[in-house]
Parts: structure tokens; C-alpha cells; sequence
């Protein structure tokens, strides 16, 4: 019994290992070329051309390193790697609504959890880079955040990863896909909501083996999270908000804040509801979200260490942890 264990185990090694390797590069290539830009800016500023502050400038430090370096080399380094074929099967139109639903109260809890742990560990100086980039409303950025970025991560984390490793498990592979999605964020503001929607999409995917639909629900939420808001501020007249005496309020005045208060109470209700329909939705479906065995699944007793104890996965956690701490 022990060596018909053995050989899905060595398997297994060998797999997470190669797949650790694979994130190690693609995450240090990235955080390499990304210094590299900012060496360049601060030259440039050092010259009196200030390109640090410029959105464009910004965009193509943060994305081109990733998407025109890294993913080329981690599908390379992964090209000969087995994939396991499964058959795809569809995702009712009740099931994907219900699904989506339930990363709501997970991006809500999980934000909260992350702004607090930065605040807490920063002293209270933690920014959130990702949201001030997208506060910019730069449609270039915009874009990449709503499209390519899902587009992108699901192909890497989802469809890449799990491909080769659901073999061994499909808690184990969810788990491992959502960690690796979480640490690749390099920043506290997201990685509990980004593990806990990994979660969600790496269960997707798996159900289905279509990539379309974690994809949809990532592009959903994205565009949740950052045009929604951005278009709620607009409409709000922060000038007058800021200038707001209630003991002189006329009617111009309450003509000029009024809409875009209503919008902002609409948002903030509608939210609300999202978060609230999501956990009820949870909690009903929880015992019908269930996983599949595998015939190569690991016994759980070495589990965590054949996954994790590899090199590369261990220095791809450690430049995700080193580039954390520089981000509080």
C-alpha cells in the first residue's frame, strides 16, 4: 500500500516543484524589471523630467514587465509540463449568478481584513497602490484592470496551475492556486479577498474546465471594484461637499450635491445588498459546492509539505513577502 502511494507522491513533488519554479521566475522577473523602471524614472527626475507621477508612465512599469515578459516565460518554463485533459462541461446561467454572488461578501470581509492588517502594521502609512492608480481614471489602466488583467491571471493561476496539478486533489489545487493568486498581488490591501475569490474561481474551473466563466465572474468584479466607484465619485460635487454648513443650506446648494448624494447612498445600499444576497446564498449552497475525488490523490498526511516544500515555491513566497513589506 505504501509504494502504491509512493508514485503519486514523487509525481507530485516533482510537479509542484516545477510549477514553484515556474512562479518564482515569473515574480522575480517582474519585481526585476519593475526596479528597473524605477531606476530609469528616477534618472529621468533627476534630469527634470518627472515621469514618476505619470499614469502612463505608471502603466507600463506595472504591466508590460508582467505581460509582455513574465507570462511569456512562465507558460515557456511550463510548455512541457503534462497537462491532464478533462471534458468541459457548462455552467448554468442560476449557478454562475450564484457564484458571482458569493465573492461579494468574500471581496467585502477580506477588504476590511486588509485594510485593517496594513493600517495596523503600517502605523496607519500603508497606501493602497492598486486603488490610487485606478483613482486616476486612466483608460488605459482602466482597461487592463477590467479586461487584460482577468484575462491574464485566470490563464496563468486558473487554467496553467490547475491543468497540471487537480490531479492530486481538487482542495489541494484550489488551495494552491488561490495562495499562489493571493501572493502574486504583493500587496496586504488584497491578498485575503484575492484568496478568497481564487477559491471561488479555481472551483469554477474546475466544474467546468471552461476558462470563459472564472474569466466573466474576474472582469464582473473588476469592473465592480473600480469603474462602478470611480463613476459614483464623479457625480458627486466635492467642492461643495467639503464647503457643506448645514445651518446655510439654501436650495442651489442642495440642488448641486443632492444627485450625486443619491447616487452614492444607491451604491452604497446596492452594495449592501450584493454582500448580503452573497453570504445567504453561501450558506444555502454551501453543501451542494462539493469536490470530486481524484485518482491520484494525495494521503493527507505529507500533503502540505510534498505541495509546499519545494524551492521555487518557497522563493517565490519569499520575494511576495519582501515586496509586501516594501508596500507598507
Amino acid at each position: 500500500m505504501e509504494e502504491e502511494n509512493l508514485v503519486p507522491v514523487e509525481k507530485a513533488k516533482s510537479c509542484f516543484g516545477r510549477l514553484g519554479w515556474a512562479l518564482c521566475a515569473y515574480a522575480m522577473v517582474i519585481v526585476v524589471l519593475q526596479l528597473v523602471a524605477v531606476a530609469i524614472g528616477g534618472v529621468l527626475f533627476a534630469m527634470g523630467v518627472n515621469v514618476l507621477e505619470n499614469a502612463w508612465f505608471l502603466w507600463a512599469a506595472s504591466f508590460i514587465p508582467q505581460y509582455l515578459v513574465g507570462v511569456p516565460l512562465f507558460l515557456l518554463m511550463l510548455h512541457k509540463m503534462p497537462v491532464v485533459e478533462q471534458s468541459q462541461t457548462k455552467l448554468g446561467g442560476g449557478k454562475f449568478w450564484a457564484l458571482l454572488l458569493m465573492c461579494f461578501p468574500v471581496m467585502f470581509i477580506g477588504n476590511l481584513v486588509g485594510t485593517f492588517l496594513s493600517g495596523l502594521l503600517s502605523g496607519g502609512t500603508a497606501q493602497n497602490g492598486v486603488e490610487a492608480m485606478v483613482s486616476g481614471g486612466n483608460p488605459l489602466i482602466l482597461f487592463t484592470v477590467v479586461i487584460l488583467a482577468p484575462l491574464v491571471e485566470e490563464l496563468v493561476f486558473r487554467k496553467q496551475l490547475l491543468d497540471r496539478c487537480a490531479q492530486y486533489g481538487e482542495k489541494t489545487a484550489m488551495v494552491f492556486s488561490a495562495l499562489t493568486f493571493a501572493l502574486f498581488h504583493m500587496n496586504l490591501f488584497q491578498f485575503f479577498y484575492a484568496f478568497g475569490m481564487g477559491l471561488i474561481f479555481a472551483y469554477v474551473y474546475l466544474r467546468t474546465r471552461r476558462l470563459r466563466y472564472p474569466v466573466l465572474m474576474h472582469m464582473i468584479i473588476n469592473f465592480m471594484g473600480s469603474v462602478v466607484p470611480l463613476w459614483v465619485v464623479s457625480n458627486l460635487d466635492l467642492d461643495a461637499l467639503s464647503n457643506l454648513n448645514p445651518q446655510n443650506l439654501d436650495q442651489e446648494m442642495l440642488a448641486a450635491i443632492l444627485p450625486g448624494l443619491l447616487i452614492y447612498l444607491a451604491y452604497v445600499v446596492v452594495q449592501l445588498v450584493l454582500v448580503i444576497a452573497g453570504l445567504v446564498i453561501g450558506i444555502v449552497m454551501r453543501k451542494s459546492l462539493t469536490l470530486r475525488p481524484t485518482p491520484e490523490e494525495l494521503p493527507r498526511e505529507g500533503r502540505v509539505k510534498t505541495v509546499y516544500a519545494n524551492v521555487g515555491f518557497i522563493l517565490f513566497v519569499v520575494v511576495c513577502v519582501v515586496v509586501f513589506s516594501f508596500n507598507l
